[in-house]
């Protein structure tokens, strides 16, 4: 009966499950005394290798912990570490491979500030131009491609009934008749307050023709600031057609040079854009860097710009903005440069490389 179950499959099944069980909890046993950089394979006969961070190099009066009758392959004999703290080798070998990716991972943030990034050249400012009010162009004494200058009038409006009221704000403004006219009545009612007030001391005037002098010298006194006052008002009032007048001549707000005119002379503008302007020196330069070198550029930084048209001609640029957040969709994050270009030499609209340069 015992013959027959030996035999029969599912007894045999059982003994070779308990004879694997048994050998793998040997072998086991025994990395747990070699330590791990057995089980990791670092030293196998016929192919040496350098320690592994869980074995240390003996002394030379020290007698190996090993087996007995076991010899550690390779170009040097390791000793393992004591049972005790090989059990605990595992994590800190986990943990000095988290410190080596934490200083791989800055050192590869630092390697990109020498590489080269794809960039774009464009204008540092771009601005359309259209008209505040509704009017007809007169002047238009600009063309494409042509440079003006900040403030300079590039666009005028029909300004007849401005310019006007211009001259006769002005005119009333100079006018000092009426001012002058209320200054004399002025000193002609105090003199006549004075002499009634020598005569009523001197019994010789009645109380009801002083009262009527000094009230004629309070409402002289009251006419002249009234004067005064229109003077003021006419003055405002030519401040103010002035206004009316500087908003029918369109003056452009950065210099820099054309890029399109999109209306003409004797046409009537309401709220369309006139004139497209852009502003080139200094230039724009917009390059977009993967999220692994934030916080390795900062504003202030230089860097080193080739535009595609002159690989050979290296131009200098300086870090003005850092975006602060990054786009999770890319992993990107932007950077704006701003590029001298004061002789107008670099075209807008260019690609380049850019490369940042480390102080």
């Amino acid at each position: 009966m015992n013959g027959e179950d030996e035999k029969s499959p599912p007894g045999r099944r059982g003994r070779l499950l308990g004879r694997w069980l048994l050998a793998s909890t040997a072998v086991l046993s025994l990395a747990l005394v070699l330590g791990p950089g057995w089980i990791r394979g670092g030293n196998r006969p016929g192919k040496p290798e350098a320690p592994t961070p869980g074995m240390r190099k003996p002394a030379a009066s020290s007698a190996s912990t090993a087996p007995a009758g076991w010899e550690m392959p390779g170009a040097e004999t390791y000793a393992a570490l004591p049972p005790g703290p090989a059990a605990v080798e595992p994590f800190q070998d986990s943990f000095d491979d988290t410190l080596d990716g934490l200083d791989a991972q800055k050192a590869l943030g630092n390697a990109t500030l020498s590489s080269s990034f794809e960039c774009i050249i464009e204008p540092y400012e771009l601005v359309e131009l259209g008209s505040p009010v509704r009017g007809l162009i007169e002047k238009l004494p600009v063309e494409r491609s042509e440079f003006v200058e900040a403030d300079q009038v590039v666009i005028e409006l029909d300004s007849g009934v401005e310019r006007a009221s211009v001259e006769l704000a002005a005119a009333r403004a100079k006018t000092d008749g009426v001012l002058k006219a209320r200054e004399a009545n002025l000193h002609l009612g105090t003199r006549r307050k004075n002499r009634a007030v020598k005569l009523y001391a001197s019994k010789a005037l009645s109380e009801d023709l002083l009262d009527q002098a000094d009230t004629e010298a309070a409402v002289a006194r009251l006419e002249l600031e009234q004067a005064r006052e229109s003077r003021l008002l006419a003055s405002l009032e030519l401040e103010q057609a002035r206004e009316v007048l500087e908003r029918r001549m369109i003056r452009s707000p950065i210099s820099g040079v054309i890029v399109d005119r999109m209306m003409s002379e004797g046409e009537t503008v309401d709220e369309e854009k006139i004139l497209k302007i852009a502003q080139l020196d200094p230039l724009r330069v917009e390059v977009i860097l993967p999220s692994t070198m934030f916080g390795a550029i900062e504003p202030g930084m230089r860097a080193s710009i080739t535009p595609e048209l002159a690989a050979d001609r290296v131009h200098v640029a300086e870090v003005e903005i850092v975006d602060r957040v990054i786009d999770p969709a890319s992993g990107t994050f932007g950077v704006r440069l701003v590029l001298p270009n004061p002789d107008h030499a670099i075209p807008s609209g260019l690609h380049c490389q850019v490369r940042f340069l480390s102080e």
